[in-house]
């Protein structure tokens, strides 16, 4: 076996249907797919069972998390690669050839994504460098301006809705770190793969066309929770204590001076901004979720 194409799925039959007729496009007899449902709580997965019954589908009861779901599919997976997809995207016909090209000349790639686009063809950033203490401080942060490369490149980090993964890195490395929910669980997983040795690269000429923040859109105040919980998660997994403390003392009082200018602009626009309203309700609910002492009941639903 070749490819095992692992769809981590919940809710959306119209984007899954969509999705899995592009992998059968890309796909050779040498590939499979297998889609892992997060406990969806429409008809979606009834639907694609009768439209692809010889399709292997893994039902979850409960919704614990992407990292979870994509290591179900890995660990039954015949594949001597991966290729881990949120349901909000589009294969392009190259993508397993161009995929398998560069794992075969590269053995130390562990991990590869194409160029992710919105579905005008706009680019969408897809790789940064490693993340640092600067790279953590809100604001300062913007002070980098580069883009991601034109031409195939070793990178730091890549943004995961789609991913080409090295089963012999899995076999060392592990997959997806758990505790993580919902975001980040792609950032931790490159930078362990970078300590242990491995390559994580972005293929620019593989084109990959994402509906960005499809599967959480109904889910706003929900889904900045979640963000700024695998955040603080991701800093502690990765971080030494004193530069956690540091991005601590930085970046909550920047959410706080952050909902005081959203405000005072709100009220002087006259809410007009739809963009500047969601900064400030996401400073909002963020800074009362921390004063609370970050209850784990808010967040994303997990069933």
């Amino acid at each position: 076996m070749r490819f095992t194409i692992i769809i981590v799925h919940r809710n959306g039959s119209n984007r899954l249907e969509a999705l899995v007729n592009t992998a059968i496009n890309v796909m050779s007899p040498h590939d499979e797919i297998i889609i892992v449902d997060n406990a969806s709580t429409d008809q979606s997965i009834t639907h694609i069972a009768k439209i692809f019954p010889k399709i292997r589908i893994i039902k979850n009861n409960f919704n614990l998390g992407y990292g979870h779901a994509a290591n179900q599919g890995m660990n039954i997976g015949k594949g001597k690669y991966f290729l881990i997809c949120n349901n909000d995207i589009t294969l392009p016909i190259n993508i397993l050839t161009e995929l398998e090209n560069l794992f075969e000349k590269e053995p130390k790639a562990g991990i590869i994504s194409g160029q992710q686009t919105n579905f005008d063809g706009e680019i969408i950033r897809t790789s940064s460098r490693k993340p640092s203490l600067l790279s953590e401080f809100d604001g300062v942060a913007r002070i980098d301006h580069s883009k991601d490369p034109l031409k195939i490149s070793e990178v730091g980090i890549l943004r995961g809705a789609c991913l080409g993964v090295n089963k012999i890195m899995v076999d060392e490395i592990g997959g997806y770190d758990e505790d993580f929910f919902f975001y980040f669980e792609d950032t931790e997983w490159c930078i362990r793969a970078y300590r242990s040795g491995w390559k994580v690269f972005l293929h620019p000429k593989i084109k990959i066309p994402h509906l960005s923040g499809a599967s959480t859109r109904e889910f706003f105040k929900e889904s900045r929770i979640e963000f700024y919980r695998s955040r603080m998660k991701f800093w502690e997994k990765i971080f030494p204590k004193s530069i956690v403390t540091l991005l601590y003392l930085w970046n909550i009082p920047k959410l706080f001076l952050d909902l005081i200018l959203y405000t005072f602009i709100v009220i002087i626009t006259f809410g007009q901004s739809e963009r500047l309203k969601k900064k400030m309700i996401d400073r909002c609910i963020v800074l009362l979720w921390l004063a609370l002492a970050k209850p784990n009941s808010w967040g994303l639903p997990k069933n």
